[in-house]
């Protein structure tokens, strides 16, 4: 995922500090998913094949986890690969593939793998099978965006993805079934790093047989077989859809589907009436406005997303390598007006990066807030004569950004400061293609998080060296602060992590916009389906059916 775009990340990752979030945030009465009424049991429908459409993408680009899918990408990620763990729908780390054993020192964890598992052929899964995944996923000629950093408490990872090593030293197998995973130091978010799609382990034979290319091909006999999750994939018609089957050597509770038929719809709003003309099963990614009228239909439910939505500059070129001009688009942007106007009062205004419910949240901090006269001093304290400002123009991706939202946030910068932003919507695929070649001068992301913890929000995109820095933006205090938080633990590692926050947002290496909340019609005849803070929520396929209705 180039912006590890998270659009609606189906993943897994939390602490009850997640409960905290959803009480905090509960935006509105909402109808949670329906139960099951009455005294006998329920009569499963005689088709189990569950139909819905994958809310706001053309064709899921990347099923290579090493790439960090975008969260479009990582509704399919999720159902056909697995791992050594993954989480429930609190988020808690629990154990999938593997248990595990923590050192006294907390440096060296123990897997002892289940001795049944295989991939979707019949391949075995060893120890071997994730030290080839995870080393694959650090090679320099793999240039994942995602893997020096998910992957850089465990030893030997930096010289493996500087090209200084063939080897990752810190990952050993003890035997078939037991991995040692040695770290430079105690991390506490390990085991919820761990929960990303990067560490499922890949099938080598697979890998090689399909080459360069395989993440697009693993429809039919021989790409079926790459991952350990409960599906494989059938047919992939790209651009339209793609037809899952269980997976026949899966280790755990069968599903009772028979088929899953997920269909790209890159326009919410398409997906919500196809939807109301009985065309799916469930609609997710429901926009502000659907929801007006969505609200009151039966299985109607709504919950905050740990996820913000963002702006960023391109740091390296005139306007924006200018603190002072980028800190005038942020005084500029009125974000309880866009929250009121544009959502509806389904989102939160984000003065911070890092959204509620996170480990280091800061709930008083109040970042640049909005002030039209601040904001034009900024501007003009580096363009005296504002008509010297080079032209500006926001990029942002179709799929996440309405043009209502557009146009209200094009005025608010023309009111504050007096200049005309050209507006360019993009399709999401072409949009992070853009944004990983830093193509865009002034754009939109979203981040959700991959685990519960700062690092994943603040060094994975904003260090100086973060390959998810679409800005470039650079600042060495910044750098320096997350170091030295990487060296502590506990309260003192989280002091550093909120004053490294606000270094970003005084310097506006992002601009943060809302916190999102996500709304999906689940009918009550749908079991084992639902939402959590990072979004479509899946867990144990084995509960998902569709009932007699």
């Amino acid at each position: 995922m180039h912006q590890h775009r998270h659009a609606m990340q189906v993943k897994r990752p939390f602490t009850l500090l997640f409960l905290f979030v959803a009480l905090l945030l509960l935006l509105a009465a909402c109808g949670g998913t329906a139960t099951q009424g009455g005294s006998s049991a329920p009569k499963l429908a005689a088709k189990q094949v569950l139909t819905f459409p994958n809310v706001g993408t053309t064709d899921p680009n990347q099923l290579d986890p090493a790439q960090g899918p975008d969260s479009n990408s990582g509704v399919v990620v999720s159902m056909i690969y697995s791992g050594l763990v993954r989480s429930d729908k609190n988020l808690n780390v629990i154990p999938d593939q593997a248990t595990w054993d923590i050192s006294s020192d907390g440096k060296v964890y123990t897997f002892h793998l289940k001795h049944n598992i295989t991939f979707a052929d019949g391949t075995p899964v060893t120890a071997q099978s994730y030290i080839y995944t995870w080393t694959r996923a650090l090679l320099p000629a793999i240039t994942s965006p995602i893997a020096s950093f998910f992957e850089a408490p465990i030893v030997g990872a930096d010289a493996l993805s500087n090209g200084k090593a063939k080897t990752l030293t810190g990952v050993k197998a003890i035997d078939n079934y037991t991995l040692q995973v040695t770290l430079t130091q105690q991390t506490p978010y390990f085991l919820e790093d761990l929960t990303t799609s990067l560490f499922d382990p890949l099938n080598q034979n697979v890998v090689n047989q399909l080459g360069k290319n395989w993440s697009q091909n693993i429809a039919g006999n021989v790409g079926s077989g790459i991952g350990t999750g409960p599906f494989i994939v059938k047919e992939w018609d790209h651009n339209v859809k793609m037809i899952l089957v269980p997976n026949p050597n899966y280790y755990g509770n069968k599903t009772k589907l028979s088929e899953v038929d997920m269909y790209f719809v890159s326009d919410p709003s398409t997906a919500y009436k196809s939807y109301r003309a009985n065309q799916y099963n469930f609609v997710w990614n429901i926009t502000a406005t659907d929801q007006q009228l969505a609200a009151s239909l039966p299985g109607f439910t709504r919950v905050s997303l740990l996820q913000t939505d963002l702006l960023f500059f391109d740091n390296t070129k005139a306007p924006f390598n200018n603190p002072a001009v980028r800190q005038a688009f942020a005084y500029a942007t009125d974000r309880n007006t866009l929250v009121k106007a544009v959502f509806k009062n389904t989102a939160l205004a984000a003065p911070t990066i890092i959204p509620p419910g996170m480990p280091g949240y800061q709930p008083n901090y109040v970042g640049l807030p909005y002030n039209q006269a601040k904001a034009k001093a900024l501007l003009q304290s580096a363009y005296p004569d504002i008509s010297k400002v080079p032209p500006i123009s926001f990029s942002f991706p179709s799929s996440q950004v309405t043009p209502d939202e557009a146009a209200v946030l094009q005025q608010m910068w023309q009111n504050a400061l007096g200049i005309q932003v050209k507006l360019r919507s993009v399709e999401l695929n072409a949009y992070n293609q853009e944004t990983a070649n830093h193509q865009i001068q002034f754009g939109f992301t979203q981040w959700g998080a991959d685990f519960p913890d700062p690092y994943d929000w603040l060094a994975l995109n904003l260090t100086s060296t973060a390959p998810n820095n679409n800005g470039q933006w650079s600042n060495a205090t910044f750098d320096q602060t997350i170091a030295q938080a990487e060296t502590m633990t506990g309260s003192a590692r989280l002091a550093l992590y909120n004053k490294a926050e606000q270094i970003a947002i005084t310097d506006v290496g992002w601009l943060p916009l809302d916190h999102q909340a996500m709304a999906a019609i689940i009918p009550s005849y749908l079991q084992g389906i639902s939402l959590n803070g990072g979004g479509l929520y899946f867990g144990d396929w084995s509960n998902v059916s569709l009932l007699q209705h």
